[in-house]
């Protein structure tokens, strides 16, 4: 038995076949001409999609980079003082001062 695995790139297709005929003479060789270069520009696309993806995809994964380091510091913190917080850490602390702080009372 044949063990190779064989995929969409193996099949044969009306458009895979080749008709010495039709290069031996000046239309049929234009024809050809023109069936090269639209299958070029159709790869040459495809190309352009596929690289504008994978930029797509690079940026995504530096995002999720910077996202990840900055969690690791927000749990990772060491107890520090407040006077050296704001110069050593560039990430802002959202925390609420204790002082005036307003509550309500719902009344039913």
């Amino acid at each position: 038995m044949n063990s190779e695995r064989r995929g969409v790139t193996h099949l044969r297709t009306m458009a895979g076949l080749v008709d010495g005929r039709r290069s031996r003479t000046s239309y049929g060789a234009l024809l050809e001409l023109s069936m090269l270069e639209m299958e070029k520009q159709r790869l040459t696309g495809e190309v352009q999609r596929a690289e504008r993806r994978c930029a797509d995809i690079h940026k995504r994964i530096a995002e999720i980079d910077i996202k990840k380091q900055r969690l690791y510091n927000f749990v990772e913190k060491p107890a520090i003082d407040s006077s050296d917080a704001a110069e050593t850490n560039p990430f802002p602390a959202y925390a609420v001062p204790l002082g005036n702080v307003k509550s309500r009372r719902l009344s039913y």
